[in-house]
């Protein structure tokens, strides 16, 4: 299983014009273990809706039979999950820039999305 030392590290940090501003961990109903990075709401004067959401980005610990790890923002997981290499992890700055294409990934299914509004 996948342990980052001081993963804490990332908060604050910028992906895709957003912050994190908090690193949790998680255990789902397929009992897997992953890391949540997590986006507060856009504020831009409306009710926070679609991609403005308050947005977690889960990052599971568990290698696939190819050595990958899967990452993906949670409720669009089969829109934007992109498999990442321990080499990509262990680098903070290519994981934030893997964190980013996830969050804009994202960003284009709900501008591209009947579901705008809601």
């Amino acid at each position: 299983m996948l342990t980052i030392k001081n993963i804490d590290k990332v908060i604050n940090m910028t992906c895709y014009g957003r912050d994190i501003y908090h690193v949790s961990t998680t255990t789902n109903k397929v009992n897997e273990q992953a890391y949540v990075f997590e986006f507060d709401a856009i504020q831009d004067g409306q009710v926070p809706k679609g991609y403005n959401k308050s947005q977690e980005v889960h990052l599971v610990r568990h290698a696939d039979a190819d050595g990958n790890y899967r990452l993906f923002l949670m409720g669009l997981q089969m829109t934007t999950q992109i498999k990442v290499n321990q080499f990509t992890i262990n680098n903070k700055q290519q994981l934030i820039l893997k964190i980013s294409s996830v969050l804009a990934q994202a960003e284009t299914w709900w501008e591209h999305s009947n579901l705008q509004n809601k």
